[in-house]
């Protein structure tokens, strides 16, 4: 009989044909979201950039607006502060002051490790310390010359690096053109949010990033046992690769020995002098060990066995002076190849001092119990950029975030910004007028300080993951590692980032699972005697859509296949195509696959890619279109309000004995009762 539908409007009675009747059905149940024209993401991709844009604008004129009374306010409140807490900012020029002594030796150190005069590095340490401690994202944190970026640096200043076609001068300027870029796209990336993309770098991308850049640091300092005797050349870094020579014992037997010593010395005394009482934790050990290296080198080796080691004197030009503008000569000579040079290298620069900064402000976050925050981390990064950026213009070799000395000196004590500002302020006044100590300083000393570095900052639990861990997180370490030692640190990390999702990836491909049952089932009020229904569970994207399709056959499944996405979800348009491609099979074998319980963005997302729309309008339905068999027909949401708990139905194919559709709900009362029951006795005490 066909079916018959009043309207109210006209009083009549019409009947209309069952195919209209399915029409009209097919109709109401159209996906409701309808495609958007085919360009109209450009302007919504403008109004998001034009957005960002305007945002960035409209801070840089509120500051510049309020920059007068501002600054005003914030000079008077600092004044007014340490005013009244005296201690507080004794104890902040302290920890500067402690913290600029521990940075002389190690900006020393990466100075000869980048391939730059060390009044670089000693610049660069100023700069980064002076703007990162007003303008950074976390009072306190330590910045300067650092390792990360002094081990890729040198790719630059190398005579067989990439720019070996150039002299040293120009590989400098170069150099310092390089950071400048660096700076610029570190703004950038301050100004695009990019600080939250760090959490995407798994814990094995970052031991194997440690590891490798503690192999680099341990090959840069292997230059500290050679030597140099061209005449003419009276520095070692005037020398040519092919002029420098290994220290032997059989040629050089004293001086090796006497170098070995200083290295043993001075990690010696890194590591047990913090140990002595009171003095121990006051002065840094590597000012101890630094002290005592250039006694012994120039008393007892030199005055009594006629005996020595190189030293920084003696290894490059070392005049204390303050910093002076220089524009880089190369900027408006430069060739396109030196050009991309300097875009790749700023790029990779700006990765790896933004990568540690981030996670160097975030170690300091869990020390303090702070907070984090994504601005804090942005504003860091804009931060780090502006100092890399003015340290390109001042002959100065940029840096980053020091985790070592942060840790420090949040850990004596340091909140604020004075003692991060004032150590950039006392290593200047250290370049000035304490450069007739640096020169010194034998360079054996400065290779032990930095193995120290290398010691800490290896992740020795590598190991332990090594012999007891997962294959693939062993694989990741080594992979990273042996990228980073080999190319450089920060392909190193995408590869590692590359590489863990992949494997996150593979592992979640095989967590999709459907529960399948078969048997009669009422749809739209027609009982159906053979229905295959499957609930499926898990994410379905392109490492799973062969799981989900496993799942069904065209030629053994039954006539109507129904598939149940309460608890899955659609991912990605390799799910939509295998939906697709499932439910075309089965229109063809004249089988039809319905699907229900779809989670909105699931559903937009077979909306907006599924190619054919009237297919996908037959296939979608909601609870209400089927209904139990023992239960008169009613639906399912009818249903589920007669089941308050789990009813065990006799009928083993009924769909009421399918979990998805109930809520296992216990009486709370009798939930405490027993627990009290099979328990000691508990004390309740009734809040009034």
């Amino acid at each position: 009989m066909a079916p018959k539908e009043t309207s109210d409007s006209v009083g009549v009675e019409l009947t209309i044909s069952a195919s209209e009747a399915m029409k009209k059905d097919n109709d109401k149940m159209a996906p409701a979201l309808e495609r958007e024209p085919f360009f109209a993401f450009i302007p919504k991709v403008a109004m998001y950039f034009g957005g960002i844009i305007g945002g960035e604008l409209k801070h840089v004129m509120n500051g510049i607006t309020g920059f007068p009374s501002g600054s005003k306010n914030y000079v008077g409140g600092t004044f007014s502060f340490y005013k009244e807490n005296p201690k507080i900012l004794y104890d902040e020029v302290i920890s500067g002051f402690t913290v600029a002594i521990m940075q002389v030796p190690e900006s020393i150190a990466f100075s000869f490790v980048a391939g730059v005069p060390p009044l670089s590095g000693l610049h660069a340490t100023f700069w980064m310390a002076l703007i990162t401690g007003l303008l950074g994202g976390k009072p306190g944190m330590i910045s300067g010359a650092a390792g990360a970026l002094a081990v890729v640096v040198t790719k630059l200043t190398a005579e067989d690096g990439e720019l070996s076609y150039l002299n040293k001068e120009e590989r400098l300027d170069v150099l310092y053109m390089t950071m400048f870029v660096c700076g610029l796209f570190q703004i950038l990336f301050a100004i695009l949010r990019l600080a939250k993309l760090v959490r995407l770098i798994p814990e094995t991308g970052m031991i194997g990033f440690m590891n490798g850049l503690a192999i680099i640091i341990f090959m840069a300092q292997l230059p500290a046992f050679k030597k140099c005797d061209v005449e003419g050349k009276d520095y070692f870094v005037e020398c040519d690769l092919d002029e420098r020579q290994w220290l032997t014992f059989q040629d050089n037997t004293w001086e090796l020995i006497l170098t070995l010593v200083q290295v043993v010395l001075c990690m010696a005394v890194m590591k047990f002098f913090p140990k002595v009482p009171k003095i121990g934790k006051i002065i840094p050990a590597s000012l101890v060990g630094l002290l005592l290296g250039a006694l012994l080198e120039h008393t007892l080796f030199r005055m009594a066995f006629d005996v020595s080691t190189r030293t920084v004197k003696e290894t490059a030009i070392m005049k204390g002076s303050f910093p002076k503008f220089d524009w880089p000569n190369q900027f408006p000579t430069a060739s396109g190849d030196t050009w991309s040079v300097i875009i790749i290298y700023g790029i990779t620069l700006a990765a790896i001092g933004g990568v540690e900064s981030v996670l160097t402000l975030q170690a300091c976050n869990e020390i303090t119990d702070t907070v984090p925050k994504i601005s804090d981390s942005n504003q860091e990064l804009s931060a780090q950029g502006l100092a890399n950026l003015v340290s390109g213009l001042f002959q100065a070799m940029g840096g980053n975030a020091m985790i070592g000395q942060s840790t420090i000196n949040i850990m004596n004590g340091a909140r604020y910004r004075v003692s991060s500002t004032m150590s950039g302020i006392f290593m200047l006044l250290f370049v000035v007028v304490l450069d007739p100590f640096i020169n010194l300083l034998p360079i054996g000393t400065l290779t032990g300080v930095l193995f120290m570095v290398v010691l800490s900052t290896f992740q020795w639990k590598t190991f332990v993951i090594l012999r007891y861990g997962r294959l693939s997180d062993s694989v990741a370490i080594l992979l990273v590692t042996i990228i980073a030692v080999v190319y450089n640190l920060a392909v190193a990390i995408a590869v590692g980032i590359i590489f863990s999702a992949l494997i996150h990836a593979w592992d979640s491909g095989s967590h999709v699972s459907g529960d399948i049952t078969n048997g009669p089932l009422k749809i739209d009020g027609e009982l159906c005697e053979d229905v295959k229904y499957v609930h499926v569970k898990g994410s379905i994207f392109f490492g799973s859509a062969r799981h989900f399709i496993n799942m069904f056959s065209v030629a053994d499944d039954p006539a109507t296949v129904v598939i149940d996405f309460k608890d899955a979800l659609i991912i990605d348009h390799s799910a939509v195509a295998a939906i697709q491609g499932i439910t075309h099979r089965f229109e063809k074998a004249d089988k039809r696959v319905l699907i229900t319980n779809l989670p909105v963005k699931s559903q937009g997302r077979l909306q907006r890619t599924h190619g054919d729309y009237d297919m996908l309008a037959r296939t979608i339905k909601t609870r209400e279109n089927f209904g139990d068999v023992e239960s008169n027909g009613k639906s399912i949401p009818e249903q589920q309000q007669q089941h308050q708990s789990h009813v065990i139905d006799p009928n083993p194919h009924s769909v009421s004995n399918l979990e998805v559709f109930h809520v296992d709900e216990k009486n709370v009362d009798q939930e405490l009762s027993q627990l009290v029951e099979s328990s000691q006795p508990v004390k309740i005490q009734k809040l009034e």
